[in-house]
């Protein structure tokens, strides 16, 4: 996931004017904030500049981008877990496990899918196990199908749902 350095530096401002500690991560924003863009960025998320602040103070002590912080700021937020992550993941990156079958990534399938994490977890070690066959994930396999059907979604939106949790576990 590619950071939009304006919508960090947006971030940083409500993050810095609630009072606590600004990420390393959105440090390295070359501009300093500016308030007229934090109604962008909360109407982007559909979100108010309140809700959006709440959130973010929210995720923040409740440590980033963690399965708490990201639980955090949905709850102040009052938003859904995907839109949570989507915030959260941009602000504070993606911390910890980096393993495309991992919590993490278990966590980020299930959101994107609106499964249990249980189910995406499971999901994703009969991927990775279909991945060291010889011939590695052909996704218009029977197996590929099978994991799919298993999680009440299509092949293809299994496939896209993948696509997107490699990307933003790249820090894409």
């Amino acid at each position: 996931m590619k950071l939009n350095r304006r919508l960090v530096g947006a971030i940083v401002g409500v993050v810095a004017a609630a009072g606590i500690a600004v990420p390393a991560i959105a440090q390295t924003s070359p501009k300093p904030s500016k308030p007229s863009e934090l109604p962008s960025v909360a109407a982007s998320a559909g979100l108010s500049e309140s809700r959006l602040q709440a959130g973010l103070v929210a995720a923040k002590r409740a440590g980033g981008s963690t399965d708490a912080g990201i639980a955090a700021f949905a709850a102040a937020a009052h938003t859904s877990r995907a839109t949570a992550e989507r915030i959260v993941y941009s602000v504070f990156g993606i911390q910890g496990d980096r393993s495309l079958t991992g919590p993490v990534a278990a966590g980020a399938l299930a959101s994107r899918l609106g499964v249990p994490a249980a189910a995406a977890q499971r999901a994703l070690d009969r991927i990775g196990a279909l991945s060291r066959e010889p011939d590695g994930v052909d996704l218009h396999s029977a197996g590929f199908a099978a994991v799919a059907h298993d999680l009440g979604v299509q092949p293809a939106q299994l496939a896209a749902a993948l696509d997107a949790v490699k990307q933003s576990m790249a820090g894409k």
